[in-house]
């Protein structure tokens, strides 16, 4: 498999796609731009404006895409028209008004496009969205965009709560007439790519080093698993949530700085991302929240004696390996973990060593930093329990795995500007050690993420196959569609206080539902279809037909086979068979 290669057929292949969505973010980017450059000119450069405009374009673009929504719903297609012709009014304006013409710097432009073809790499092996929570993001794009039968299975979950994403990609797919297939791969990767760019501010801003901001940028777009395995996970709302929480820091960073004149631009700004960060993932609202305790902690630990000051450093550290301790002795949690330490380790030993460096010389933050991560572990033990959805946890150990890689990505910008300001004070060659130091910092990482980073699928989660897709297109074509199939599932375990009925598909049967709308019941794939009990429940769920697929978790085809009374074979492929039910009254 060569990475650049397939980066390229990919682009290639879908490049109506691919320009539609960078169209869409370089809208939202020049928008959200252009107040601030109007207020604080020349205060900053292009490369911070283009990195705040990288985490802000996300708060335009969701805002516009609900406003089509709502348009279109009252008003029909007038209100499409009326919109396009807005957003290319306002988009004009925004160029003119803010003189946001450049969406990125000269220098990053290589960057970018390298990373464009490293991310996309990802599509070349991809047949449908991973994993089963794809699916049901499938089927609410699908019921937003309006194309979709409203029958009983096709209906969104009435208590889904992450519906910024899906108001996103409806819009896009219907302003640019795009498959929604194509939508949900495509914009994940894209956002992958823009993602990294968005921490620059922030390093920028707080050790005055261009090299450090980009070592930051360099650690978040390759040096963690995280958040590009998002997408093997299916987890887009939590991915997009991110660049509106980094916009969200990036304007409070903004407020902090601004302590004697604070516009009123920024706390509208930030009122803003807050509000669109919760509209696309509802959890945000709990980083947020910690994030604000976090900071609060760290206005007082300030006011406090130095002596007093390294006493609390060192409590929120020691409550924070605590914390680690229990997420390791958590069946549920310990994956958080098991990610980092199998697939970033050498990462994370260098965020390490840098991290004392941080200390050193930029301990506010670094405090913040660590506290911040201390109520985020905290958060996956806290119960809530909300009508409709069980028990929950404040927040899930998927979405905490992602949200680790950015601190550690700040530790290491952080920590190469403290290392920077450490040999400037050696007496020989302080400009020659600091130059040989970012040579190797930035060298390993480039060599850790050829030999480690994995740009394709991951095995464990690409469930669908060729030969699913011909079982779906076999079973629309063939079945009635007032079937009932029965598919696959396991135990989903993601927080600490977990449902024994949450249950998660296995296979491509997952996307029953979602492409041909026939109505699905779940049964756990260790079933054992020897015992006439399992036969008496498939019936009694009133399923018509079974869907086996070929992972590891699904139904156990031999089973099936030798009981033919009870499950007869209608369509079979190496990967995938299909049964129909019999003998139930």
């Amino acid at each position: 498999m060569n990475v650049w290669a397939d980066g390229l057929s990919v682009i290639v292949d879908r490049a109506w796609v691919v320009f539609s969505i960078f169209a869409t973010i370089i809208w939202g980017q020049v928008l959200i731009v252009a107040p601030l450059r109007k207020h604080f000119r020349s205060r900053f450069t292009n490369a911070e404006y283009a990195s705040l405009g990288m985490a802000g374009w996300i708060l335009p673009v969701a805002f516009g895409a609900v406003l089509l929504f709502a348009g279109s719903y009252l008003f029909g297609d007038i209100a499409e028209l009326i919109f396009t012709l807005l957003a290319v009014t306002v988009f004009i304006s925004a160029l003119v008004y803010g003189k946001s013409y450049q969406v990125i710097t000269p220098a990053w432009m290589p960057i970018f496009l390298i990373s464009v073809i490293l991310q996309f790499s990802f599509l070349d092996k991809t047949i449908l969205p991973l994993y089963f929570d794809s699916a049901e993001h499938y089927r609410i794009i699908k019921f937003l965009t309006g194309y979709y039968e409203l029958t009983g299975s096709g209906q969104p979950l009435i208590n889904y709560y992450h519906v910024g994403f899906h108001f996103i990609s409806a819009a896009v797919a219907h302003l640019f007439q795009l498959g929604i297939v194509d939508i949900m791969l495509v914009f994940g990767q894209a956002v992958l790519v823009v993602l990294p760019f968005s921490l620059f501010f922030i390093i920028k801003q707080e050790t005055q080093s261009n090299m450090a901001a980009a070592f930051a940028c360099l650690l978040a777009g390759i040096g963690w698993h995280m958040p590009a395995h998002l997408v093997n996970w299916g987890k887009y709302p939590a991915l997009f949530s991110l660049p509106g929480i980094l916009f969200v820091f990036s304007i409070g960073y903004l407020l902090f700085q601004n302590k004697k004149s604070r516009p009123s631009i920024l706390y509208l700004l930030m009122g803003f991302g807050i509000l669109i960060s919760v509209l696309i993932h509802s959890r945000s609202l709990v980083v947020f929240f910690f994030s604000a305790i976090s900071l609060y902690l760290t206005f007082w630990r300030k006011r406090l004696p130095p002596i007093y000051q390294h006493l609390v450093f060192g409590i929120v550290l020691f409550i924070f390996m605590i914390e680690i301790g229990y997420v390791h002795k958590s069946a549920a949690l310990s994956p958080l973990l098991d990610g980092y330490l199998r697939n970033d380790l050498w990462m994370i030993i260098l965020a390490a060593a840098l991290t004392l460096f941080s200390i050193r010389f930029f301990t506010d933050l670094t405090f913040l930093l660590f506290a911040s991560l201390s109520f985020l572990v905290l958060g996956l033990f806290v119960p809530v329990h909300l009508p409709g959805f069980g028990t929950l946890t404040l927040l899930d150990r998927p979405y905490v795995q992602m949200l680790f890689y950015l601190p550690l990505s700040i530790f290491g910008g952080l920590g190469l500007a403290g290392l920077y300001r450490f040999l400037q004070g050696f007496y020989y060659y302080p400009k020659q050690l600091t130059r040989l130091a970012a040579f190797l910092m930035f060298g390993f990482v480039i060599l850790n993420a050829m030999v480690n980073h994995d740009f394709y699928p991951s095995d464990c989660c690409q469930i669908v196959s060729r030969d699913d897709l011909t079982a779906l297109q076999w079973m629309d074509k063939t079945l009635p569609s007032d079937v009932s199939v029965l598919i696959a599932s396991a135990d989903l375990f993601v927080t600490s206080f977990e449902s024994p009925a949450a249950q998660a598909g296995v296979d491509g049967g997952v996307w029953i539902s979602a492409l041909i709308s026939r109505k699905t019941f779940s049964l756990p794939g260790e079933a054992d279809f020897y015992q006439s009990q399992t036969h008496a429940e498939v019936c009694k769920l009133g399923a018509d037909y079974i869907y086996a697929g070929g992972m590891p978790q699904s139904f156990n085809v031999q089973q099936l086979d030798e009981q033919d009374n009870w499950y007869l074979p209608v369509f079979s492929l190496p990967a995938v068979k299909i049964y129909r039910v019999n003998g139930c009254e």
